[in-house]
């Protein structure tokens, strides 16, 4: 049997508390060498459709490893449509497990890896966020940091000036934050301990040169090589720390222009997030230093965050078990011959 699990299913199961918890292991388990995971295989597809990516992973601390797949344009999206989807299957035999939606789950494991990054790698008495972005990863990004630090403030940028009044008020009644609009994209980082990039922009979104000594940034949108939020400045003065060393240096545009225009070398790049979470390498070690967290998301953390839900699914009796098979066995396998 396998057992469907919809958004509502998910959302009523994963909140951010888990999503830290277990992306923290996670990060902890690929440090020491418990984690098989391959690249992300991304296709571009012809006409309107987007692209397809499609990421994989293995934890050995879980009955289940998992494929999580992504499809379609942001923006483009329909809101009553599945782009987002994890395929669970057993560690013991291979068999099929769950299949789930994915836009919760990767909402929540995106915001949880900054939360656990600034965990490590802001200031203790980091309270003021000044945030790029009002879309729905924007709120997870801030609520994973409501989680990690006191916060005080928020203070949010948007090009659609509607949509940052819309998310302040909705923050501020949702989390009891004082959260506010700012139309000046410097207004953002000037006096900021917290500063968060979530957007779709191909150009960097404001001057690194106002970054502040003490400021943790988290530069999360910019996840494919036509994408750029944060600009040279941003990399050169900041001690970077990022979620998977090759396939960020593969996908993240900003880091790749920082790269070719000089302002960093890849040598540069501090260390992997679980190499700080085992105490391998330090993180903050100054208050005055700018720290930088440049992710792009690894399937690790997806495949963290379902199996959780799928066991929590199970203990609850929540979800739909198909029968996917049609009873028919299989045909032998011919001596010989390989599966493809």
């Amino acid at each position: 049997m396998v057992l469907v699990l919809s958004e509502r299913d998910v959302s009523s199961i994963l909140t951010m508390a888990d999503g830290i918890r277990l992306v923290e292991d996670a990060f902890r388990e690929y440090a020491s060498g418990e984690v098989i995971q391959a690249p992300r295989l991304n296709l571009v597809l012809p006409g309107t459709a987007g692209a397809c990516r499609a990421m994989t992973a293995a934890l050995s601390s879980s009955r289940t490893f998992g494929l999580k797949t992504l499809t379609g344009y942001p923006g483009r999206r329909a809101p009553d449509e599945t782009y987002f989807t994890i395929l669970l299957f057993d560690s013991r035999d291979g068999a099929l497990r769950a299949v789930m939606a994915g836009n919760h789950i990767t909402g929540i494991r995106t915001g949880a890896a900054s939360g656990v990054a600034a965990k490590y790698l802001a200031r203790a008495d980091a309270s003021i966020v000044g945030l790029f972005g009002a879309g729905v990863q924007a709120r997870q990004q801030v609520s994973a940091m409501a989680a990690v630090r006191p916060l005080k403030a928020v203070r949010v940028y948007d090009l659609d000036a509607a949509k940052a009044v819309a998310f302040a008020r909705g923050f501020e009644e949702d989390f009891g934050i004082a959260s506010h609009p700012v139309a000046d994209p410097r207004d953002v980082v000037s006096g900021s301990d917290l500063v968060i990039t979530a957007t779709t922009a191909n150009q960097p979104v404001f001057n690194g040169e106002w970054l502040e000594p003490g400021t943790h940034t988290s530069g999360i949108g910019a996840n494919a090589p036509a994408k750029r939020e944060l600009d040279d400045a941003t990399f050169r003065r900041s001690k970077v720390v990022v979620d998977f060393r090759q396939q960020v240096l593969d996908e993240a545009g900003d880091l790749q222009a920082a790269i070719k225009s000089g302002a960093i070398s890849a040598d540069r790049i501090h260390a992997e997030m679980g190499d700080i979470v085992v105490g391998r390498v330090p993180g903050r070690v100054d208050a005055r230093e700018i720290t930088l967290f440049k992710s792009v998301g690894v399937a690790l953390e997806d495949v963290a965050t379902a199996s959780f839900v799928y066991e929590q699914a199970l203990a609850r009796g929540v979800g739909t078990k198909m029968a996917l098979h049609d009873g028919v066995a299989a045909a032998p396998a011919v001596t010989g011959t390989t599966a493809r």
